[in-house]
């Protein structure tokens, strides 16, 4: 049924790709070199783009690269399609092994194909081989059209790649492998010198655990001395080792000592219903994407490797707790939980609900030695990773440059790890990180927002909360099942509220604001929301450069353009109601909230000026459901691109689309 949703959708254009087949096969070849550097990974899309000073791949240097992108396109029936390339650099595309296409690409000066190309029924092979400009800089971004629709990407889940391939299998395992490097924080312990880990692309490898100066007003010493002992036993996803200590005793001595470098805060009085209202707020502010709810079955694996939470009430002091929800940055500057600005209100609600059980079968009291226990701190080397208050004393491990990769942390067997920790990797993750580690010396320190962005979508939980090609959320798909009694509140349903897929972010907004919103700095577009959208403060710029790139555009944002007085006009008589679209029934106008929401309440439509590409609002007006199959918003377009308003602008949808742009830039402030 999905299948036939999805060619419904595209009007028949294409068969989705299935599964792990989906994506584009990319070759990228550093020019120049001999022998010539060479990785193969899978991308989105048939787009990139590469700034001066990046690389397109980690394990390439930075310079004149080619890079060889190859997909399948399925066709229920044959058809015939346009193809077009946009971007800077040398390009050839080649259509079932006939070239369409090649020349150079200049900005503003697309290469297209004068006749339509005769695609057959079945698998299509799309090649597209991009040479970057002698810098290694360039862009490459192809579109095709149909004789129902204008000139737009390939959709992602129509792309497949699903021939056996060598390259493809070893590139994978080398990003998985480099993404454990970099969750484990290998190179905290590996000295890389004489490069440092600040330096590191994006400051990926600065990353460190959290600061146990004053740990003991934070968390009880029995799920310390828990967690040193074997910290998968405390908690299943756990990334820190578990250390080969010399003593039994040795977890109970330092947890002993940690228990006294702080003082817990009073425990707070929760109201009544406070564990109940808790219970609310985790499904509205989509806790449930990311954690199983407390008390529930985690072995849920249809909605994702979602974190359980019956540890918590085992761990934190509820004063802590609740401070550590309103701001969970503030003593561990890496965690993995993002911030979503939570209210003393909210935290006091949703610590209720987390503690409601009780610290559950814990030791009744760490019985350590707290003098000891300093002096393993300092031996076991702590402070490579966190920031305690004692000098370095363990013996530093082997430079990065010098591993031994069948020993040590990656060995098979206690015997050839020796003292060294045990990272709770399995046979094939030892085997990724063994594939990565000829790389760990460079790769780190390149900047490749391709590859950090692939990487950071699945550390940062994107699809916890937002689709992506075609796929649902992990909230959407839990909303689904637990609505098949009764229906959920809109306010815990995210279809319902309309929360945003990801498939086109980075072709759709600007990459200033962009960078700016996942860094905080700008309010939410859609103020209806419950859930609450956290800020990437560390990592917004790499995560918005990441985005863009992918689909094929540089760090620049699009020109704003003059404004035409008269197409202004126009567009203000066309977002009104009665005698144009209506636009402002369901969508603000700067201060002038919207006549009467249908439904649900649009996006506030200056701020859509300010966010969006041009490029994307002109697609968006013509076909809004082809972009997102979820939307409200309506479809203006007829037949042969007129719309209802034949008295505007003689009815052509793009020039009245383009009017209403130009009136939204004439509401605008000047920039001075």
């Amino acid at each position: 049924m999905r299948r036939l949703l999805l060619a419904l959708c595209w009007g028949w254009a294409a068969l989705p790709a299935q599964g792990d087949a989906r994506g584009v096969r990319a070759e990228f070849v550093r020019l120049g070199d001999e022998p010539r550097a060479v990785d193969v990974q899978r991308l989105r899309l048939l787009s990139l783009a590469v700034e001066r000073g990046e690389t397109p791949s980690p394990y390439l240097e930075p310079g004149l690269f080619r890079a060889t992108l190859q997909a399948d396109v399925g066709l229920p029936m044959r058809d015939k399609r346009r193809f077009r390339l946009d971007g800077r650099g040398r390009a050839v595309l080649s259509v079932n092994g006939e070239k369409v296409l090649e020349g150079a690409l200049r900005p503003g000066k697309p290469l297209e194909t004068t006749v339509e190309i005769r695609l057959k029924k079945g698998a299509n092979r799309l090649e597209l081989v991009f040479e970057s400009a002698a810098a290694g800089d360039g862009q490459v971004r192809l579109a095709w059209a149909g004789a129902d629709f204008a000139f737009e990407p390939i959709a992602p889940e129509l792309l497949g790649w699903a021939a056996d391939d060598a390259g493809l299998a070893l590139g994978a395992a080398r990003r998985r492998g480099h993404a454990l490097f970099v969750e484990r924080r290998c190179a905290r312990c590996h000295d890389p010198q004489p490069a440092t880990i600040g330096a590191s692309a994006a400051g990926e490898l600065d990353a460190t655990g959290p600061d146990l100066r004053a740990v003991g007003g934070r968390l009880r010493p029995q799920w310390l001395a828990t967690m040193l002992r074997d910290p998968r036993a405390a908690r299943a996803d756990a990334t820190m080792p578990r250390f080969r200590w010399e003593r039994d005793t040795d977890p109970d001595d330092v947890a002993a000592w940690f228990a006294a470098t702080g003082t817990p805060l009073a425990a707070p009085t929760f109201p009544d219903a406070a564990a109940e209202q808790g219970a609310v707020r985790f499904r509205e502010l989509a806790c449930v994407a990311c954690h199983v709810e407390p008390g529930a079955d985690p072995a849920g694996a249809e909605f994702g490797a979602r974190s359980s939470l019956d540890h918590v009430a085992a761990k934190w002091h509820p004063a802590a707790l609740v401070a550590w929800l309103q701001e969970p940055q503030r003593d561990h500057a890496h965690v993995r939980m993002p911030d979503f600005r939570l209210d003393r209100d909210d935290a006091t609600r949703l610590a209720a609900l987390l503690l409601r059980a009780g610290p559950g079968p814990v030791p009744a009291a760490v019985r350590g030695d707290a003098g000891r226990g300093r002096h393993v701190v300092q031996q076991a080397g702590c402070v490579d990773c966190h920031a305690v208050l004692v000098p370095l004393g363990a013996p530093r491990p082997k430079l990065l440059a010098n591993l031994d990769a069948d020993r040590g942390c990656l060995a098979e067997s206690a015997e050839r790890a020796g003292r060294a920790p045990d990272l709770g990797l399995d046979a094939a993750q030892r085997t990724d990180l063994r594939v990565f580690l000829p790389f760990a010396t460079a790769a780190p320190w390149r900047r490749a927002p391709l590859d950090f962005v692939a990487r950071h979508v699945t550390a940062q939980r994107c699809t916890a909360c937002h689709a992506l090609d075609g796929a649902p959320s992990t909230w959407a798909s839990w909303s689904r099942a637990a609505s098949a009694g009764a229906p959920l509140p809109a306010a815990q349903d995210p279809i319902a509220q309309g929360v945003p897929a990801l498939t086109w972010v980075g072709a759709k907004l600007q990459p200033s604001w962009l960078e700016s919103f996942l860094r905080g700095g700008e309010p939410s577009p859609r103020p209806w929301l419950h859930a609450r959208m956290p800020s990437f403060a560390r990592d917004a710029a790499a995560l918005a450069a990441g985005l863009v790139r992918e689909h094929g555009y540089g760090q620049a944002d699009e020109p704003a353009g003059a404004v035409d007085a008269q197409l202004a006009i126009d567009g203000e008589r066309l977002l009104a109601m009665g005698k144009g679209f209506g636009c402002v029934q369901c969508h603000a106008l700067g201060d002038q909230p919207p006549v009467q929401v249908f439904e649900r309440e649009g996006i506030e439509l200056l701020t859509a000026r300010r966010r969006l590409r041009h490029e994307y609002y002109a697609r968006w007006l013509l076909d809004p459901t082809r972009l997102d199959p979820e939307s409200r918003m309506p479809k203006f377009t007829l037949a042969k691109g007129r719309t209802a308003l034949t008295d505007v602008l003689g009815g052509d949808a793009a020039q009245q689309f383009e009017a209403i742009w130009h009136h939204l830039g004439s509401r605008l402030p000047r920039r001075r």
